[in-house]
């Protein structure tokens, strides 16, 4: 079932309304609070473990996959600032021009390259994320920000979102917290509060006009199901948690192991003398023996190492400290392959954020056609992966694709060129910079 949607025909928010959907998304705001908690590190299980008898050891030692997990992906996906441009072709010199600047005002104003990899974090941990577009009220400007899933319900009928709400929690006068509500439509954002009954009212703010023709609150979905890149494999990752505690427990209990004695009459005064001089008489039949238990090492190494072969398979992340992927006889076309099913997941991750992008542009044009003609189709995108670059085999690439294909299309391709149309404009003019020595008058 998808966390951010819920299926329903409405019309005008009411008090009842709006508390029916946060009811209705309390499970999944709470399920979405864990993951965020316990990828920050907070909440792990092993973290609230107790056990029968306090005198004995208990370490709680969480290792920190999910955050290994989801920021792999991260930084293979958006390390490289996702690149932005707008189809050429399909206008003036002029108009084109002044939509690129448009754009990339908008992109540089609201900082979307950090806005991006973020939005990217929390996908890949909640599952579903949100942005709201809205008009700054000084200047005029088209802003976005990102908004956590937890705070986000979508409401839709009939296949399109209608409505959307964004909810989170302000202090009152009296330091109380309360529940604030904003009621996105097609048209406006109406803002409710709620009281000391426990019943939505009208706002101080009201409702107003937000100047898009849609909904302005746009979904992101890390994949279908809305489901985060480590939840299938958080009971693996408890229990390595759970195995390397209780070996740190058993090297413990074996530095504090009993000692035993035979043949020898033994007292406190001759263990406090023993333990300040290092040694013992036992006479000629006195024996001295520590009382341990034979850990099977093998055995507890090779189900940590299934454990975590099994929570890189099923998350589709790489461990890049396993000697088949880093040693030194592997080479770079191995390891791409090696890297296989972080590219299948880097795809579908590329695909549901480009859905998001989409609509989020579908929705900014409205505004922005007020005063110019822009297609959102014509805007388009590209993640660049984020992986070492050997420049001897781009070097060889581009030059041997010359001629057939476009120099954008090649430029497009190279992974430090990020903006295709800064970097024309900069070998334009540094040919215009150039003198033509073959050309020159007898003057010159």
């Amino acid at each position: 079932m998808r966390r951010s949607t819920i299926q329903k025909e409405v019309s005008a928010p009411s008090s009842n309304l709006i508390k029916e959907i946060l009811k209705w998304h309390e499970p999944h705001k709470n399920k979405m609070l864990g993951l965020y908690s316990r990828y920050d590190g907070d909440s792990i299980p092993i973290q609230s473990r107790t056990i029968a008898d306090p005198d004995k050891p208990n370490n709680k030692i969480p290792n920190d996959f999910r955050g290994y997990i989801v920021n792999q992906v991260v930084g293979y996906l958006f390390g490289k600032p996702v690149a932005y441009q707008i189809d050429k072709l399909n206008y003036s010199e002029a108009d084109y021009t002044k939509y690129a600047a448009q754009l990339s005002h908008f992109h540089i104003l609201n900082g979307i390259d950090d806005l991006d990899s973020e939005l990217g974090k929390v996908l890949g941990t909640c599952g579903y994320a949100a942005r709201l577009l809205y008009i700054a009220k000084s200047g005029g400007d088209a802003r976005v920000m990102n908004l956590f899933p937890w705070e986000s319900i979508f409401i839709e009928h009939k296949g399109n979102i209608t409505h959307s709400i964004r909810y989170y929690k302000v202090k009152n006068a009296k330091d109380e917290g309360k529940t604030r509500v904003e009621w996105y439509d097609s048209k406006n954002v109406t803002f409710f509060i709620e009281n000391n009954d426990g019943e939505y009212v009208a706002d101080a703010e009201g409702s107003f006009a937000h100047l898009f023709d849609d909904v302005p609150m746009v979904l992101f979905q890390n994949n279908d199901e809305e489901k985060g890149d480590f939840e299938k494999v958080e009971p693996l990752i408890d229990a390595y948690d759970k195995i390397t505690s209780d070996g740190v427990n058993e090297v413990e209990t074996f530095a504090n192991a009993y000692m035993g004695f035979s043949g020898v009459e033994i007292d406190k005064d001759v263990i406090k003398a023993m333990k300040q001089s290092g040694g013992i008489g036992l006479g000629e039949d006195g024996k001295a023996f520590f009382i341990t238990k034979d850990i099977n090492d093998t055995f507890v190494e090779n189900n940590k190492k299934t454990l975590k072969e099994n929570i890189h398979k099923f998350s589709a992340s790489v461990d890049m400290a396993d000697e088949n992927f880093s040693g030194a006889n592997q080479s770079g076309e191995s390891r791409k392959w090696k890297l296989i099913d972080l590219e299948n997941k880097a795809g579908t991750k590329s695909r549901k954020f480009g859905k998001g992008l989409r609509e989020q542009y579908r929705v900014l044009c409205t505004a922005w056609n007020k005063t110019m003609s822009l297609d959102y189709l014509d805007i388009f995108w590209d993640f660049k992966r984020n992986l070492p670059i050997d420049l001897l085999y781009i070097g060889e690439f581009a030059g041997k694709l010359k001629g057939i294909h476009s120099d954008r299309t090649l430029m497009a391709q190279i992974p430090y060129i990020e903006d295709v149309d800064y970097e024309k404009r900069l070998m334009q003019e540094e040919k215009e910079g150039l003198v033509d020595l073959d050309n020159l008058d007898d003057d010159e």
